[in-house]
């Protein structure tokens, strides 16, 4: 497969093409499907909170043997985990 990719405005390059896990199950099934994603070229993850599968998938993006520079996840919060103070820091 090969993969093209956008060209954000602040010059980050984002892969155009996606593998969406909703409606996955979480565990095996999404860290299955993830690493067979990422065994066919694919490099973007979409993912959310709200899935409950976040850690499926970051099972995958390790296990997989890419460098994680090379993968792009894209999380997103529901609108009542956001804004100041809400979202967890990075540890």
């Amino acid at each position: 497969m090969s993969q093209t990719y956008i060209t954000l405005n602040n010059g980050a390059k984002i892969p155009q093409f996606g593998m969406r896990v909703y409606m996955v199950p979480a565990g095996d099934a999404t860290k299955n499907a993830c690493l067979d994603a990422l065994k066919m070229g694919y490099r973007h993850i979409d993912t959310a909170h709200a899935y409950q599968d976040e850690r499926s998938v970051g099972e995958a993006v390790r296990e997989s043997g890419i460098p994680r520079e090379e993968i792009w996840v894209t999380s997103k919060l529901w609108p009542s985990e956001y804004g100041e103070g809400k979202t967890w820091k990075k540890h």
